[in-house]
């Protein structure tokens, strides 16, 4: 197959996430791979991945997008496209006919603005794609789409690429506190604020909350530290490792939480701490349901939910209910990289081959 993967690669975030490890997988099992990403949009951002196997093209902006993109082969089976902006879907409608034109909808689904560019499925795109079945039901029901459409989740960072992930070993502490885990930005509606607020409902004498990430909801969080005298108990430490590193962390804790509100994909962080055998309790918003196993927790949705979620799910670990390795197990079975890409392939191929309807 020639495929086209369009979405915005400087960075770290979930689309440039998803987006290169797909084009590395699709790569790797023998398929032709363009990824097309426009210009850097804040010079505090990262940079482009810079170990990749596959082509990768900065595009001028509008005038390339009306032009359908001048420097990308005519010849293609597919272009997908990862993202909200105009010149993106613009773009894409622009490229010959025959290539098939698929969205990837990582956000929550629900439409932004009246005037969305995701509108522009109904001008020729072919199939929608969601992150997780309940993103591509309000996809479908947001932007009034009837036409093909289907949930696979994005391709997370895969630990197991650049290391062996060994088994998790949970320590218990003779004191019965437990070590808890925040990955992820630092914004209102993740809800690490709500974890501050209500720590002594839910932590054992003795427990820690480990921090990870940034954002603009970083100095009311550790305001509110303060204000309740945690300072000992809850510690901020910047943007976590990836790789190998992300794995050495990630199993030096005992529970990671993620209460957030509001809209939501599917966050990625989530497999990647399955990855890693450490256990989890979310809150069920957006994609976050489809990530359900017996070793986690998730809420319906409702936040008032999440701290008896927490409840449970240290009661079950105190009783041995909890299994890492079958986590793990989940995980590979389910959301790793030879799964997910194998997952994709098989659609586009599907999509291409017009067996998708």
């Amino acid at each position: 197959m020639r495929l086209l993967l369009v979405g915005y690669m400087f960075g770290f975030g979930g689309v440039q996430t998803h987006t290169h490890y797909l084009a590395t997988g699709l790569t790797l099992r023998g398929h032709e791979v363009i990824v097309m990403t426009p210009p850097r949009m804040d010079a505090s951002e990262g940079e482009l991945p810079s170990a990749r196997n596959y082509r990768l093209e900065v595009y001028n902006g509008v005038s390339d997008a009306f032009k359908g993109w001048p420097i990308v082969s005519r010849d293609l089976d597919a272009v997908v496209v990862c993202g909200t902006g105009w010149k993106a879907m613009i773009g894409s409608l622009r490229l010959p006919e025959r290539a098939k034109r698929i969205f990837f909808e990582v956000m929550s689904g629900k439409r932004s603005s009246f005037v969305d560019p995701r509108l522009l499925i109904h001008f020729g795109f072919d199939a929608i794609v969601g992150q997780a079945r309940p993103v591509e039901a309000q996809f479908r029901r947001e932007f009034f789409w009837s036409g093909p459409s289907t949930a696979i989740p994005a391709l997370p960072e895969p630990p197991e690429l650049f290391s062996t992930v060994p088994p998790y070993q949970p320590q218990v502490n003779s004191d019965g506190s437990l070590r808890f885990a925040y990955f992820g930005r630092l914004v209102p509606h993740k809800g690490l604020v709500f974890l501050i607020e209500n720590w002594g409902r839910f932590a054992p004498p003795g427990s820690t909350l480990d921090v990870f990430g940034t954002g603009s909801d970083e100095a009311v969080a550790r305001r509110c530290v303060e204000e309740r005298g945690l300072a000992k108990a809850i510690s901020f430490h910047g943007k976590y490792p990836t790789g190998a590193g992300f794995v050495s962390l990630a199993q030096k804790f005992d529970l990671k939480l993620l209460p957030t509100v509001g809209e939501e994909g599917a966050p990625l962080v989530l497999l990647e701490a399955m990855a890693c055998g450490l256990p989890f309790v979310a809150n069920g918003v957006g994609g976050i349901p489809d990530y359900a196993n017996p070793d986690c927790r998730i809420t319906d949705g409702d936040i008032n939910e999440f701290i008896p979620a927490v409840r449970g799910q240290i009661l079950a670990m105190r009783k041995g209910l909890i299994k890492s390795d079958r986590l793990q197990d989940f995980y590979k079975q389910n959301f790793s990289f030879e799964a997910l890409v194998g997952r994709w392939e098989a659609f586009l191929d599907n999509v291409i081959g017009d067996g998708f309807k």
